[in-house]
């Protein structure tokens, strides 16, 4: 890590603070990495490096609130499948790649291919699609054999799929290290500064995974954050690392459990069946053993990050979470929270609870999943009714799931359009607020209070766009606007 700074001029350039929407500076310094003026109180100074920002917008640096790290490294490395919707089509590209040695096959919607149709591929080489959930496989009878399961049409999910990645995905250390750096280089060229990742159970377990974003950041700033799942809280334990801060580029944070399914699957839990079915959704746990984990989590005073996208799912988990608090000062934080109703929302309201979003999940399952309810629901992906009711939003992406892109999301927080159909215009919100759900809002869990705005004292990690997300055109939203990507003072990605 960088042990020597340079007092840096950031100068032409248009600083919004975010403190509010007008509040813009226009030269700022910095050093130690850290802001430590601006405009007129700076001019005195001598400094070692002075940057043209050339008149573009700089704001304080973007923040992924959720994603997978690890897991999207491992994307851009493998078939992509998101762009294809028609099933002949799949078929024949797996056929192609297949004979070169590719198993698995990334962002599948499912087009309802089957273990027969894969088989018709190859009954001796293993194949497995990654559905665009990334909690979901359909997988060929190679596989089935091979980590002994059973399913007739091929299709796995949750705990069965995840049996199947963790026999296949397989990587040694610096293979893990490979794809971390891979990943936060693409996150930077779309301005991302830091990102709340949940890793650390899915491929090489705690220890290893956790040394090698170590090892990475040690040569490759990224403000990291790292969920711990709750299979792997042991490992945690006797490891004697401290709760949040590792190093200044690395957290430990909240406890992750998944509660419910997703909408693809059919899994994530409704208060009405789904349409055509008897069932509702699932519930990971039972009742006991979760209040059971629960109570071990509190006792270790660590606070929970809970995957829950049902409307009931979200009642039952706020329900729990009312009733086993965290420790004073500790927050919680949901990560999904699509659908609900009014009276959780209200609930929600005075506990110390922080929604994680994916704005980018509107254009992906709208409309298509309307059709999954048996009943109109009033509250989907409600933004606006949260913030109104005092909720902190962190915006995400959910990554590999979404392109972790933050202009995307932003554009669906405006605009909730796809293919030139707004979806519940009452719950857009406005641009600047759109902003600080990936600035300031996202900083809330790491529990700093120097990040997230352009203020004196705050971290010098910063994205500068050559357009103004609080004035420009719709269509630029869809445009590669980052010409720089600031993380410590250190310029880490320049157009």
């Amino acid at each position: 890590m960088k042990g020597v700074y340079d007092m840096i001029l950031w100068k032409n350039g248009i600083l919004h603070t975010l403190e509010n929407e007008h509040d813009v500076h226009y030269q700022m310094a910095t050093d130690q990495g850290h802001i430590i003026g601006f405009d007129e109180e700076i001019e005195n100074l001598t400094y070692e490096k002075v940057v043209d920002l050339e008149g573009h917008h700089l704001y304080p640096g973007f923040v992924d609130a959720h994603l997978h790290i690890v897991g999207y490294g491992q994307k851009l490395s493998k078939k992509d499948l998101s762009s294809m919707r028609q099933k002949d089509d799949i078929l024949a590209f797996i056929k192609t790649h297949v004979g070169q040695g590719f198993t698995f096959y990334e962002g599948y919607f499912d087009q309802g291919i089957t273990k027969d149709e894969l088989d018709q591929i190859s009954n001796e080489k293993p194949i497995i699609l990654k559905h665009n959930d990334y909690h979901s496989l359909t997988v060929n009878s190679v596989v089935l054999k091979h980590v002994n399961l059973t399913s007739d049409s091929g299709f796995l999910t949750e705990e069965d799929a995840q049996k199947v990645n963790k026999t296949y995905e397989v990587y040694d250390h610096e293979h893990i290290k490979k794809m971390i750096k891979h990943s936060i280089s693409s996150l930077q060229s779309f301005g991302v500064t830091g990102g709340h990742s949940d890793d650390l159970y899915y491929f090489n377990g705690y220890h290893d995974t956790l040394t090698a974003f170590l090892e990475v950041l040690e040569e490759k700033p990224f403000r990291t954050h790292l969920l711990m799942h709750h299979k792997i809280i042991e490992d945690y334990k006797a490891s004697k690392h401290p709760f949040l801060d590792q190093n200044k580029y690395l957290q430990l944070g909240a406890v992750k459990i998944f509660y419910d399914g997703t909408f693809s699957s059919k899994t994530a839990l409704l208060k009405d069946h789904y349409k055509g079915l008897s069932h509702q959704g699932i519930r990971i746990f039972e009742k006991d053993e979760l209040i059971e984990l629960v109570k071990k989590i509190r006792s270790y005073e660590l606070p929970l990050a809970i995957h829950v996208i049902g409307d009931l799912g979200l009642k039952e988990v706020v329900e729990l979470l009312k009733a086993y608090p965290p420790k004073k000062g500790l927050h919680d934080r949901i990560i999904h929270a699509s659908l609900a109703d009014l009276k959780t929302i209200e609930m929600m309201e005075d506990m110390p609870i922080i929604l994680d979003v994916q704005p980018q999940f509107i254009s992906s399952d709208l409309p298509h999943i309307l059709s999954l309810f048996s009943k109109e629901l009033a509250f989907i992906y409600p933004f606006k009714t949260y913030m109104k009711h005092n909720l902190i939003l962190c915006g995400s992406s959910d990554a590999p799931v979404e392109i972790p892109n933050p202009l995307f999301g932003m554009h669906q927080l405006v605009f909730r359009k796809k293919d030139g159909v707004v979806y519940q215009q009452e719950e857009c919100i406005s641009r600047f607020n759109a902003l600080k759900l990936y600035t300031t809002y996202a900083n809330v869990p790491t529990y700093k209070t120097n990040r997230g705005l352009l203020k004196k004292g705050f971290i010098a990690d910063f994205t500068v766009l050559s357009e103004d997300v609080l004035t420009m055109d719709e269509s630029s939203f869809f445009k590669d606007l980052v010409k720089m990507t600031i993380i410590d003072e250190q310029i880490v990605h320049h157009a």
